[in-house]
């Protein structure tokens, strides 16, 4: 079947007096947690549009209308767009094909708002190339969006939000094997983040959507199905297939299909003392969302020196990573101006 066979008209999600839905959803989780997957299988919907490489800015967008207020004037938002340029996650990975990037075109299509949500979402149109009224979705995945959702609450209303959830255990196993990361600084985040993020979810059901990765691969029909009853999407069976590769780094790199068997890793390449350290440091949160502690029996703690220390540790791995494909001065300046956009 062809997309155009999946296509659905507006009019099927709208009466008279209601609008469709146009976004924004945001899928956010840990890293190395399947946000890419999700993304390239939601990429198969018609009414889906996602941009192709994380954002991160949206705090630094934030910060920056707070200290300048709302770049209303052409010199303003040049100025605006300007400081925002050196969010270089994103432009470093912006497609090629979509030619030079012209903050007068992203200017234009904020249509006349320049509000954070106004400026973010005409970033995200103009990217996207989807005009408002066409019925399309507009959508990010941004991992680094699950400590901001509060965040992304405030500024869209209306959105709709998808937290995706791995086993920690294969979270360390996967943060390690793909930058080196330790894993107790892994487990130490993952815990504190996903407790958040689950909780903030929890609170509000109707706007948050929470997925498990090892359902996702094992039955992704079911799983998909709940996300597009969730956004109100008329479900298919191709958006269980990835049209290519989505990962490039890690057990599941180059596959150009749902490798269900990615989960559990951890029980072959986890020593007992690092699952130990690793529930241990994530064991109330395991507790909360399910996930069965097979070593530990009680939280354990890191103190703020372990977590400079291992944060430094990390920073010098992530450095090192990215050394063979730009240099040691580009590959600091990357990592920094990552961690201030993302704030």
């Amino acid at each position: 079947m062809t997309l155009e066979q999946h296509s659905e008209p507006v009019d099927q999600h709208a009466s008279s007096d209601a609008a469709v839905w146009e976004g924004p959803l945001f899928i956010v989780g840990m890293p190395r947690s399947g946000t890419k997957l999700l993304r390239g299988l939601l990429s198969n919907h018609p009414r889906l549009r996602l941009l192709a490489a994380e954002t991160d800015f949206l705090p630094f967008i934030d910060q920056w209308v707070q200290r300048h207020g709302s770049p209303t004037t052409a010199e303003a938002f040049e100025r605006f767009a300007n400081d925002l340029s050196g969010a270089n996650h994103y432009f470093n990975f912006r497609p090629a094909g979509r030619g030079p990037f012209r903050w007068q075109d992203w200017r234009a299509a904020c249509d006349g708002k320049f509000d954070v949500s106004g400026l973010f979402e005409g970033f995200a149109r103009y990217e996207l190339d989807v005009r408002r009224g066409s019925g399309l979705i507009w959508a990010d995945k941004s991992p680094a969006y699950i400590r901001h959702i509060p965040l992304l609450v405030q500024h869209f209303p209306g959105a709709r939000i998808v937290h995706i959830v791995r086993d920690v255990r294969d979270h360390c196993v996967s943060m390690r094997k793909a930058w080196g990361k330790d894993i107790r600084r892994s487990a130490w985040r993952w815990g504190h983040d996903v407790l958040t993020a689950h909780r903030q979810c929890s609170s509000m059901p109707e706007r948050c959507l929470e997925v498990r990765f090892e359902e996702l691969l094992q039955d992704p029909d079911t799983q998909l199905r709940r996300i597009c009853m969730f956004l109100d999407l008329q479900f298919f069976a191709g958006l269980t297939e990835l049209s290519q590769s989505v990962e490039q780094r890690g057990y599941a790199a180059g596959r150009s299909e749902i490798v269900r068997d990615n989960f559990s890793k951890f029980e072959s390449r986890l020593t007992p003392r690092e699952l130990v350290a690793i529930e241990s440091l994530a064991w109330h949160t395991m507790q909360a969302l399910g996930y069965t502690p097979v070593r530990a029996v009680k939280q354990a703690t890191l103190s703020p020196l372990m977590q400079g220390v291992l944060k430094l540790k990390d920073g010098v791995s992530l450095v090192a990573n990215g050394m063979s494909r730009r240099g040691v001065t580009a590959a600091v300046r990357f990592h920094a101006t990552h961690r201030r956009m993302a704030g």
